[in-house]
């Protein structure tokens, strides 16, 4: 195993929801700083990255938010005494966004010009809003995927989410390589926090997440320590067609076997 992927295996096993933060600690700038840089890595669709992220610092706000629009006491405390809550925002108008991406794609000139070209429209066309708008264009991709593949129009909720939630994993591995504590929370009132944060109605609150460092436990045999169990590889991964059982054939192995077997017959 690589180093490099020796270092990520044990960012992707540190990661845990912390239960509980140290309060009145201050994540230094320079940290924050480099977990966002690494969280705007995240690939989205088009590269459009229809995402905001509001860093709430403020007590008295994060209070208002625990108090007005958080869900469950742990939720609640979370917020209160997490150093920062990230709050993760999806454009449902990511159209808007097309013609500032591309001034961005056409200055690096790492795209090939026929992209460009079409870029803003098949973009446009996928990001159609509406439920009529939605339900005609996949009408329509029905229809021709008869004689060439097309793609499946998502509801614009479904499509920004999707791609917010990457953003949000980076966010999270990120804060971690850096010994904070994170906890991913959906449980919320979201018409509350929205109000509170003064978030426009162009977006949608996906998710939060309280960071900060992690209050730990003197006790080793702490069950909350323990990492929560998860589904067996075989339960989750298919080899080749849905419900298969994966069964990883090494390509190099069968070139020697055929390789062998060729000499042999010589």
């Amino acid at each position: 195993m690589s180093t490099a992927a020796s270092v990520f295996r044990s960012i992707a096993h540190a990661r845990k929801t912390a239960k509980r933060f140290q309060t009145g600690r201050v994540i230094p700038r320079d940290v924050l700083q480099d977990v966002l840089e690494s969280t705007l890595r995240a690939p989205s669709g088009f590269n459009l990255q229809p995402t905001q992220i509001i860093m709430v610092h403020s007590s008295s706000l994060k209070k208002q938010l625990s108090d007005q629009a958080m869900l469950g006491l742990g939720n609640q405390y979370r917020t209160m005494d997490s150093s920062t809550l990230a709050v993760f925002l999806s454009d449902l108008e990511a159209g808007k966004r097309i013609e500032r991406i591309h001034e961005l794609e056409h200055a690096s000139k790492m795209r090939h010009p026929n992209y460009l070209g079409q870029m803003p429209l098949a973009s446009s066309f996928l990001l159609g809003q509406g439920h009529a708008a939605t339900l005609v264009k996949n009408m329509a991709t029905d229809f021709l995927s008869e004689w060439q593949p097309m793609p499946l129009v998502e509801p614009v909720h479904a499509w920004a989410y999707k791609n917010t939630a990457l953003a949000l994993q980076s966010y999270v591995l990120a804060a971690t390589s850096h010994g904070l504590g994170t906890a991913i929370m959906e449980g919320f009132d979201a018409r509350k926090l929205k109000e509170i944060l003064r978030v426009p109605d162009r977006y949608a609150a996906c998710a939060c997440v309280a960071t900060g460092y992690e209050y730990q436990e003197d006790d080793s045999n702490n069950e909350e320590s323990k990492p929560s169990p998860r589904l067996e590889l075989e339960e989750v991964v298919f080899g080749d067609t849905f419900g298969q059982a994966w069964e990883f054939d090494d390509p190099s192995q069968e070139e020697e076997e055929v390789e062998d077997s060729t000499a042999k017959t010589a």
